[in-house]
């Protein structure tokens, strides 16, 4: 009996008991949603992603609050418009910090797998992120639940792009 027990924890978790968050918060999907912000800061910036601002990508789009503000801010708007969509509620984006220290060992475990997988490459010097795989993901490969939370992400790489990482964490109010 005892061996059972031993086996079964080696395996690691059953699939069938994980909870939501579990199943959603997950390195893989993490690696693609780093990916995408990445890929399109630098595609904006025409630089390197600060790597700090990829510890970002999975608080704000792992939060259903602000990931649905995310969601619902035009791409072509400014990273202001997103930070006024928390006027009304300011603990939502007070927490992003707090999720953001909370969710580091996911945050770095998705990087790692990025760049192990070659989406990502970090340069050690600059501490920077740099996309890899240029080429999206094409859409019919994207799952349809996760579609909205991948142009999200995008999104984010886009408003973060113009602003240096001071002014992105005055915003947000985080600390790196």
């Amino acid at each position: 009996m005892p061996d059972t027990v031993v086996l079964a924890a080696e395996r690691g978790p059953d699939p069938l008991a994980l909870n939501e968050a579990q199943l959603v918060q997950n390195t893989a999907l993490g690696s693609v949603l780093i990916w995408q912000c990445v890929h399109a800061y630098a595609d904006k910036a025409n630089r390197s992603c600060p790597l700090p601002l990829c510890f970002l990508v999975l608080p704000i789009l792992f939060h259903h609050a602000t990931r649905l503000a995310a969601e619902s801010t035009s791409k072509s708007s400014p990273l202001s418009k997103f930070v006024e969509k928390f006027d009304g509620n300011r603990q939502d984006l007070l927490a992003i910090h707090h999720r953001m220290i909370a969710l580091r060992p996911l945050s770095l475990r998705s990087i790692q797998l990025g760049s192990h997988r070659g989406l990502l490459a970090i340069e050690a010097v600059t501490a920077a992120a740099t996309p890899t795989r240029l080429s999206p993901l094409p859409t019919r490969h994207q799952p349809e639940r996760l579609r909205k939370m991948f142009r999200a992400a995008e999104r984010l790489g886009i408003w973060m792009a113009p602003h240096p990482i001071s002014n992105i964490a005055a915003a947000l109010r985080v600390q790196f």
